[in-house]
């Protein structure tokens, strides 16, 4: 496995696509030359951001192991003659035949992106990830962030300056022993959870087993009340079964025949209603009929009025004809003479008194008498005020006239007769017709009247008829009312034995099951169950909540057993995991030390062209805090006192005193007595750190390295053996370092220069040593 190559975008000085390409250092390893590509060119031109943005693509989150304060430092920020960009993208490509990485790809594309607003992703292979699977997937393949694949610059003098807990720390890094670390930390916190467990469940079985023996004793005693228990349900349930069976059928029985009788009752409605209906219908004749014997009546009177007025008419006429006829006489010696007042008021006493005399004969006439008399003596008198009303109006009284004029009088009043007797003749026949038709409204009136007595024996008929069936109605309504009060007994008996057996059975009588055909002695099943029940309350009340308590404590007890046993299974497993996990650490640790110890040595001697350099474990006594046994806190040191750092007094949470094995530094050039690393320059602590940095990565060597200008102090001769021994580890691992020294690009067989022009963006400027002549050409 290794880097084929770096594409950036947008990252700090690289503001356009940029791409390192690292395959023609691989192909030069295979071609015989070494496995080294050198980033060089001047201060400030942006080659420590090529270092910066591998960092920050394998998800580096600390800004200021990239040189920024916040992340949108790392977004190219413009300059004068270029707009700041607002985004930056940075993708690695790794060889992945090896399948070192766990993912069905030859190849695996990791991008790290983000936005100027503050937004960023993840992809692997074009697909987004979280940062976790980044993290992991880079560290299966040994180049996590904790790995030492890229050292910057001042990054290498650090492993001078570490504690020896922290240098103890790099040498488990480069073991590997981390994981079988973490193994052990959880295996031994789930050791301390179990001891502890193991204490409690001992202290809840010492406080259960009495209390247990005191709830066995009252469960025996509560099982033999349950075999009097099961006996009385059991013969309850026969006899509420067979009572509340019996009752159901009689229940039926009378629903039966109250449905009988209510279908009677509905027929005897139903016939009611068809009489009520026809008395109904009678009764509306019956109206009809007598609106029609008043109307006929109304009609009789009508006739009889009309009859009436046709008699006054005809009187009237008859009067008028006479009158006619008496000044058809009058006309021959009657002569028209001034009237004066003293006429009129002679005329009007005589017209006067013979008027009294007519209401005098009218008085005294019998129902026998001629009327023929009067009725002349009545014309007489209208004439004579007729002719006074005459001459009043014309002023003059009648005197005989000439014969021409009394001859042409008498034609027009022989014409006024005439015309009178015809009207006459015409009211009298009016006065036959009305009279034969009163006749005939009186046989009508006679017929409907027939009609409406048998109309009335109908309805009288009807009406016994229909008291009759009322009568029949009553009685049966009685009878109903009789099985409904039967039923209405039957429902309270039935409440009263349901909530009988739901007190005494614990259930609903639909579920009590009864076998038909087989009687039971109900005497003898209610003395059993009277007997049951004295046993029972000799017993004593049994509590329910006993017999569960004793269930559940039983079980709890036996939990709590399997649970001692469980625990003591998993003690003995953890402890074995923990003693193994021990001494796998201690052998890897063991061998690891030695070879780097080794490593050290050579190249310290190498480097310094001799000299004395070393490795040498250190015993560190610490303490550390009475921690939880489930508590994650990591041990701590503290004051060997055993005293609190800031209040100085004793901490009661203190543990015993334990040691741990720290690493320290021991490195003497030649010709030199040095005691402590204090004593060294800045050259031979430049050398020392970096002959131990060789050592650590020469036992785990990563796919590939990143080493930022950590040769920089070295002088030329250390130079060549920088080289010297950086040609040797190519071999082992891929190495890309951005150097200003000329004997490192020497050992390099890919050269990319990198250059800042007046716009503030970096740019790229490559070159294959491999293919330079002595003279300086290149070939093509």
């Amino acid at each position: 496995m290794f880097l084929k190559k770096i594409e950036i975008s947008g990252f700090k000085s690289f503001a356009q696509k940029t791409t390192l390409d690292f395959s023609g250092g691989k192909k030069g390893k295979l071609s015989g030359g070494s496995n080294i590509t050198a980033i060089v060119g001047p201060n400030g031109s942006g080659k420590s951001n090529v270092a910066d943005a591998l960092r920050w693509v394998m998800g580096e989150q600390s800004m200021k192991a990239i040189r920024g304060k916040k992340s949108k430092d790392v977004i190219f920020a413009g300059s004068k003659k270029k707009a700041r960009l607002s985004a930056a993208q940075v993708s690695i490509f790794l060889d992945n035949t090896n399948q070192k990485i766990p993912v069905d790809f030859n190849e695996v594309v990791v991008t790290r992106k983000i936005y100027r607003s503050g937004e960023s992703e993840y992809l692997v292979n074009g697909s987004k990830v979280r940062l976790t699977d980044v993290v992991d997937f880079l560290a299966r393949a040994g180049i996590g962030q904790r790995s030492y694949c890229i050292i910057n610059q001042g990054m290498a003098d650090q492993i001078l300056q570490a504690s020896p807990l922290e240098r103890r720390a790099i040498i488990e890094e480069a073991a590997g022993v981390k994981e079988f670390q973490i193994k052990k930390e959880r295996s031994q916190r789930k050791l301390n959870r179990a001891l502890a467990n193991l204490e409690k469940v001992k202290a809840l079985l010492l406080e259960i087993e009495p209390h247990l023996r005191t709830l066995k004793r009252q469960n025996n005693r509560a099982q033999k009340g349950e075999l009097y228990r099961v006996e009385l349900k059991e013969k309850q349930q026969i006899f509420f079964g067979y009572l509340w069976q019996t009752l159901k059928q009689e229940q039926a029985l009378k629903l039966k025949k109250e449905k009988e009788i209510r279908q009677q009752l509905t027929a005897l409605q139903k016939v009611n209603q068809e009489i009520s209906e026809r008395l109904r219908q009678e009764s509306q004749g019956k109206f009809h009929l007598q609106n029609k014997i008043s109307d006929q009546e109304a009609q009789q009177r009508k006739l009889n009025n009309d009859l009436s007025s046709i008699e006054r008419s005809l009187v009237l006429e008859e009067g008028k004809l006479e009158l006619e006829k008496e000044r058809a006489k009058r006309i021959e010696t009657v002569i028209l003479v001034p009237v004066n007042m003293e006429m009129i008021k002679d005329s009007l006493m005589d017209i006067k008194i013979r008027q009294e005399e007519l209401v005098r004969r009218i008085s005294e006439l019998d129902p026998g008498d001629s009327v023929q008399e009067i009725k002349e003596y009545a014309r007489a008198i209208t004439q004579e005020v007729y002719e006074l009303y005459g001459a009043i109006i014309k002023g003059k009284k009648e005197k005989k006239k000439p014969d021409q004029e009394i001859k042409k009088q008498k034609e027009l009043v022989q014409k006024k007769i005439v015309a009178i007797e015809n009207k006459i003749t015409q009211l009298k026949k009016q006065k036959s017709e009305f009279i034969r038709r009163l006749k005939e409204g009186e046989k009508a009136i006679q017929d409907l009247v027939k009609e409406d007595r048998e109309e009335r024996k109908k309805a009288i008929e009807l009406e016994d008829k229909l008291r009759k069936d009322r009568f029949e109605m009553d009685k049966v309504r009685d009878l109903l009312n009789e099985v409904q009060i039967e039923l209405a007994k039957m429902e309270a008996k039935e409440e009263e034995l349901g909530n009988r057996i739901q007190t005494e059975l614990k259930t609903y009588p639909s579920r009590l099951s009864y076998i038909e055909g087989k009687t039971p002695n109900l005497n003898e099943l209610q003395i059993r169950i009277s007997r049951l029940q004295a046993q029972l309350q000799q017993i004593g009340g049994i509590d329910e909540t006993v017999i569960q308590e004793y269930k559940e404590t039983s079980e709890r007890y036996d939990f709590l057993k399997r649970e001692v046993d469980d625990l003591n299974e998993t003690i003995q497993k953890l402890k074995r995991v923990v003693s193994e996990l021990e001494m796998q650490i201690k052998e890897r640790f063991q061998e690891t030390f030695k070879y780097i110890n080794k490593e050290f040595e050579r190249y310290f001697k190498i480097i310094f062209g001799g000299g004395r350099a070393g490795l040498e474990k250190k015993e560190i006594k610490s303490v550390t805090r009475n921690l939880e046994p489930d508590s994650d806190e990591n041990m701590e040191e503290i004051t060997s006192s055993g005293k609190d750092a800031l209040t100085g007094e004793a901490d009661e949470n203190l543990q015993e005193e334990e040691s741990q094995v720290g690493i320290e530094v021991i490195a003497v050039p030649p010709g030199k007595k040095i005691t402590n690393l204090g004593m060294l320059s800045g050259g031979e602590r430049a050398l020392t750190s970096i002959a131990l940095l060789f050592a650590v990565i020469a036992h785990n060597p990563p796919p590939f390295a990143l080493l930022d200008e950590v040769e920089a102090a070295l002088d030329e001769a250390n130079s060549k053996r920088f080289s010297r021994i950086l040609r040797e580890l190519s071999k082992k691992t891929q190495f890309i370092l951005v150097t200003h020294n000329r004997q490192t690009m020497q050992e390099a067989s890919f050269l990319y220069g990198v250059t800042m022009g007046d716009d503030g963006v970096s740019r790229l400027l490559s070159i294959k040593l491999d293919q330079v002549e002595k003279k300086g050409l290149i070939e093509k």
